[in-house]
């Protein structure tokens, strides 16, 4: 290293120790917030993930949370499925595959027939099982509006 290089590098570190120091953190250990907005950008965000499920004679729904929630019901036989969504009432018949129906109801949300009442249907009262997404599903995102 030069003479040069030595008298930059040791201005340089003058120059850094004048500099203010950090601000210590607020009481509490976390910094303060104007709004009551989540910090975890996956709680942040105005998108929602969602997994829609098909399974015998009930439709459920994974929210981002891994919450499973019961979404409606689904009658029939293929080729011919019918559905009722638990929230809005909202039905749909006629479909070949279990698939077809789901991509319906996925459809249905991206488009915001349904919103917010994702957010408050009730949770699955049995347990669906570990092999839950070995069966028929779909992923679906919705933006939520601020």
């Amino acid at each position: 290293m030069s003479a040069f290089s030595r008298t930059v590098a040791r201005f340089a570190n003058a120059c850094v120790k004048l500099l203010p120091s950090a601000a210590p953190p607020p009481p509490g250990g976390s910094r303060a917030h104007s709004d009551a907005r989540p910090t975890h950008a996956a709680i942040s965000s105005p998108w929602r993930i969602y997994r829609i499920y098909a399974r015998p004679d009930q439709l459920l729904i994974r929210n981002e949370h891994g919450q499973i929630l019961e979404l409606g019901v689904m009658k029939g036989a293929e080729p011919n499925l019918t559905y009722r969504l638990n929230t809005r009432n909202l039905q749909g018949q006629g479909f070949a595959t279990r698939t077809l129906l789901l991509d319906d109801i996925a459809r249905r949300i991206e488009a915001g027939e349904l919103g917010r009442e994702l957010l408050a249907l009730p949770e699955c009262a049995t347990q669906p099982g570990a092999d839950l997404d070995r069966g028929t599903h779909t992923d679906v995102s919705m933006k939520l509006a601020r």
